[in-house]
């Protein structure tokens, strides 16, 4: 599952560079249309016809890519926060992973086992105040990823189709939609913006028109209604091939993620319940919100109406029911009162178990805990703490922590240290959009603080907790923290910030011989000479090497990955401390490698 995942999101990257190819030539298109609108509107002017200069070309040209441009800068700089910016523009309100409503504490729940599954960081849920069933999954990464639940698939949904329903938005963060779909909503607000410019030069053609009709000199303001109504044109010529590009790739995206969806919850009734139930809904799927239009190809079912087929950024209902229920009788439910959070009626699937026995191997007190701010401090706090240390992290939590938060330490720690690692790193999963709720000044503190006990020579397992929250939850505040982008470096222009880390892998292994063992097959992995030497590890360096890791390309990222499993696999026993490694070194490298994975 893991290779298909890499190779999907190395599709979705492809796409990506074809829209910015279209979106070339549709700007290119405008340039030209403008310039045969602005010769049209001088020869009404001046009576007969014109033969504009090639610097007047030149100017005009330079004035349209100029106008796209900043309206592209202008939408990218709305969008600067990721998932967090497109939900809040949506009228999303976070749910506070503590919400006690039944629905609401459902919804949070099968968020949190679907991220625990797919090893990703629990992602912050908003709710939108729309009746229709739908959902979304926003941001660049993963780091920066939430999800957005209307309130009619809250009510209407079962648990089951509600899992589907999730584990189809999980899947497009996997397959590296989420970062092309953010794209696409700046550039055709780039192409829309010149139709709205349009708009405004013909209220000023109505304007002086209106002023100048005692004096009988219209041909002026003719002249610019001509031209706002020739943007107006343009700009939606733009947003109709826009929109098909949109629509196309949309679609097959749509297809994959209910195909991935079915991959993680091995319940092809869910996802298929809830496309049923859509179309038995009153509302459909449809979202109301005024700024639907620009994140239609977000959603999980059609949010708008669409007067053409070929314009829907979803394939139909009914095939995509089909694909998942070939036996669908083709008739849909009709729509139901709210539902009542009950126990699923469904048989439980082998994958079900697996994320239940997961959450099960963590304690309540601790799972409740991850919930609430103050005590997902404590839980980071307690994953740094070391036997041979311990005396002076405590006064150090102390000193730039408080009172208060050291007696939530001394209440957790007992209990977070007894985990295997594998479940620390879940619980810590859990305790990010708590985290997430702390403001930028008290997340500076606090990271402050976890510097202070980590030291200046930690564990690996230290070093991975650490920059994973400070990368993840810093996003929140701090679009610099983003990987917007991918870099088009080799994987030879990557090693030196790769080796250093597989030395920090190998390190790890035990002793002397293991760790000569770890590195060869790291070095095997890669096809390096058998004489290269690990360098010393410096998790300074370490820090200035996870920037260059994070934003390569995905084909680049599993040669990166096939290396670090190589390292770990080498001694041929697969612990519960290398099963944590590796689930912290793909959490904080963004590597797509759900837990249902076979990682050895």
């Amino acid at each position: 599952m893991a290779s298909n995942f890499f190779q999907q999101q190395d599709l979705a990257r492809r796409n990506t560079r074809v829209l910015i190819t279209l979106f070339a030539l549709a700007v290119l298109a405008l340039i030209i249309l403008t310039n045969l609108l602005v010769m049209l509107s001088f020869s009404l002017f001046q009576g007969g016809p014109v033969q504009l200069p090639w610097e007047v070309i030149s100017s005009i040209s330079l004035v349209v890519l100029a106008v796209v441009g900043l309206a592209i800068m202008a939408k990218w700089q709305q969008l600067k926060l990721g998932g967090r910016s497109v939900a809040e523009a949506l009228g999303g309100v976070r749910l506070k992973p503590d919400a006690q409503d039944p629905l609401q504490r459902r919804l949070l729940n099968v968020v949190e086992e679907m991220a625990l599954a797919a090893n990703l960081p629990v992602p912050p849920v908003y709710l939108l105040a729309e009746r229709g069933i739908n959902a979304f999954a926003a941001g660049y990464s993963p780091a920066d990823a939430v999800i957005g639940v209307t309130q009619g698939a809250l009510e209407q949904l079962s648990r089951d189709e509600l899992q589907g329903v999730i584990a189809h938005e999980f899947s497009h963060i996997l397959n590296g939609d989420m970062r092309m779909n953010i794209r696409l909503i700046a550039v055709l607000n780039g192409i829309l913006f010149i139709g709205h410019l349009g708009y405004y030069l013909l209220r000023a053609g109505r304007g002086a028109s209106y002023a100048r009709s005692r004096r009988n000199n219209n041909e002026g303001a003719g002249a610019i209604m001509l031209l706002g109504l020739g943007l107006v044109v343009i700009g939606y010529l733009g947003s109709f091939f826009g929109n098909l590009i949109k629509a196309a790739v949309s679609r097959q995206r749509e297809y994959l993620a209910d195909a991935s969806a079915v991959q993680f919850s091995r319940n092809p009734s869910g996802i298929a319940g809830a496309l049923k139930r859509i179309g038995g809904h009153q509302y459909g799927a449809k979202v109301q919100h005024a700024n639907a239009d620009e994140v239609s190809h977000l959603f999980f079912g059609e949010a708008l109406s669409r007067w053409v087929a070929i314009f829907a950024t979803h394939p139909p209902l009914e095939k995509r029911i089909r694909r998942l229920d070939p036996s669908w009788n083709g008739r849909y439910p009709s729509s139901q009162q709210p539902v009542k959070p009950t126990v699923s009626q469904t048989p439980e699937q082998p994958q079900e178990r697996q994320r239940r026995a997961m959450l099960a191997a963590i304690p309540v007190l601790l799972s409740q805990s991850s919930h609430q701010t103050r005590p997902a401090q404590a839980i980071a706090c307690a994953l740094l703490l070391r036997t041979e240390q311990l005396a002076n992290q405590l006064a150090q939590i102390k000193a730039y922590g408080g009172s208060q938060l050291l007696a939530e330490v001394d209440q957790l720690s007992d209990a977070v240290q007894r985990l295997a690692l594998p479940q620390q790193v879940q619980l810590l999963q859990m305790s990010v959009p708590a985290l997430k709720q702390l403001s930028e000044s008290e997340f500076r503190a606090f990271d402050k603080l976890l510097r202070q006990l980590a030291g200046n020579t930690p564990d690996l397992a230290q070093w991975l907790n650490l920059s994973l929250l400070e990368h993840v939850v810093a996003s929140e505040f701090d679009s610099k923290e983003l990987v917007r982008q991918y870099n088009r470096q080799s994987l030879a222009d990557l090693l030196p910030a790769l080796l250093p880390l597989l030395s920090a892998v190998a390190s790890a292994a035990g002793d002397s011989n293991k760790q000569q063992q770890a590195w060869q097959a790291a070095l095997n992995a890669l096809q390096l000479p058998a004489d290269t030497t690990a360098p010393q590890v410096d998790f300074s360096r370490l820090d200035q090497a996870l920037r260059p890791l994070l934003s390569a390309a995905p084909a680049i990222k599993q040669q990166v990955w096939q290396s670090i499993l190589a390292a770990v696999a080498a001694d041929q026993a697969a612990t519960a401390a290398e099963q944590g490694l590796l689930n912290l070194l793909a959490l904080l490298l963004e590597l797509p490698v759900p837990l249902t994975a076979d990682f050895h």
